[in-house]
């Protein structure tokens, strides 16, 4: 009897601090106690974060050099190098991979002389002296690679960064796998023996960065633009908010085109038109941010804090920035991570469409963009690996947002 007594009472002591730290928990708390109930979102989260990841520290992931230096000149156009554990030779703990021997292809040059114009001609026309025919590889199965992990390859710096008298500068030569002899090339390779799984890793970063850029810029526009024209209302609200729906009105694409023309007749650096790029893409997407903030800040400037605030002397930033926007900071985070997709769609279709970084700039666009060749189509699908990366991005980019707009809703619990 007593321990059944004892036992209830555990419970119930267990269920009010557990009813406590509910009603008491922040709203950031919350928010993540909700998101961990969706099981679509935690999944998705994780696929980003290890895409994410491995886009960081790519040079740490790719066991070849994604720039020309490493192009593999005995390889071009190569298909995927598979690993394997066994084979017919028989079983093995360690993972290995073939050697690759190139096969010239042979003409019959008497056959061609027989034949006259026209067997020239339709050997012309049938592809065979194009250059995907002469790349023909034959696998030598009895020469066995073996992969090995945390090798020594190309240097490459992490880090490069100098702040003053502070210079950071992590290199290192050290890879995550490797073969003992040669490259090993998991996605194939392209026309110029580029490996695609290197390149692949290196354009989401570079994709991903350039988001986080825009973003950055499109979150600092539209808080300007929303807190000052709440705040002050008035014509200072007429007049911000009819240049917010004068960019709104525009369509970007016309825009995008006048910016690639003006960017084009400027001499930029790979690196000076990624962040003109960039800028571009938020300076333009300010728009809906900066109309919600405005909102709110019309309703929550009336508040008795905020009167007490004024009271106390505050300045009219002050009290924008550290009363008035941070009650909205639950939905900025919200609507930042729901418009990351939307944002790496946006360079995607520049690049694609040639206005936004080219080659050598290892991006997402860019490499969709070599993706929609038909030589590509018919004689390389490998190089559709970047285009299945690309998919699993924005699909983890807004299953990852839906749930934490779920997650950020009061309203969307049953009770």
């Amino acid at each position: 009897m007593m321990n059944a007594l004892l036992a209830r009472f555990g419970r119930k002591s267990k269920q009010t601090k557990n009813d406590e730290s509910y009603y008491t928990a922040g709203q950031m708390a919350l928010i993540k106690a909700r998101f961990k109930r969706k099981t679509s979102g935690v999944v998705a989260a994780w696929i980003l974060g290890t895409m994410v990841l491995m886009g960081f520290f790519a040079p740490f992931f790719s066991p070849v050099d994604p720039t020309i230096r490493g192009a593999d000149t005995e390889y071009r156009r190569g298909a995927p190098q598979m690993i394997y554990f066994w084979d017919e030779n028989g079983f093995s703990l360690r993972p290995f991979s073939y050697t690759y021997k190139k096969v010239n292809a042979k003409i019959d040059l008497r056959a061609l002389a027989g034949g006259g114009l026209d067997a020239l001609d339709a050997f012309t026309s049938s592809g065979a002296l194009s250059s995907s025919s002469q790349n023909k590889f034959e696998v030598d199965k009895t020469n066995r690679r073996y992969v090995q992990f945390f090798v020594k390859g190309w240097e490459y710096s992490l880090i490069d960064l100098s702040v003053g008298s502070l210079d950071l500068d992590f290199r290192s030569d050290r890879h995550l796998f490797g073969v003992e002899q040669g490259q090993i090339h998991l996605m194939g390779t392209d026309e110029d023996g580029k490996d695609v799984f290197s390149r692949t890793l290196h354009a989401v970063w570079v994709t991903i960065s350039i988001a986080i850029v825009a973003l950055i810029v499109k979150l600092f526009v539209s808080l300007f633009v929303g807190g000052v024209s709440g705040y002050f209302g008035g014509r200072v609200d007429t007049i911000m908010m009819s240049i917010t729906e004068a960019v709104r009105v525009i369509p970007p694409i016309p825009i995008y085109l006048a910016c690639a023309v003006a960017l084009a007749q400027i001499d930029l650096t790979p690196v000076q038109r990624y962040f003109a790029i960039a800028v571009v893409i938020g300076a333009l997407d300010f728009a809906t941010l900066g109309r919600r903030l405005r909102t709110h800040i019309l309703t929550e400037r009336n508040q008795d804090y905020v009167l007490a605030a004024r009271l106390c002397g505050s300045s009219t930033r002050r009290i924008i920035w550290r009363h008035l926007i941070p009650s909205f900071t639950s939905y900025i985070i919200v609507d930042t991570l729901i418009n990351f997709p939307y944002v790496i769609l946006a360079e995607t279709s520049l690049s694609f469409l040639g206005l936004g970084l080219t080659e050598p700039v290892n991006s997402l666009g860019v490499l969709l963009q070599k993706a929609q060749d038909p030589d590509i189509q018919q004689n390389m699908v490998w190089q559709f690996f970047p285009v299945l990366v690309f998919v699993f991005l924005i699909m983890a980019f807004v299953f990852v947002g839906d749930a934490l707009r779920d997650a950020a809703d009061p309203y969307s619990e049953k009770k």
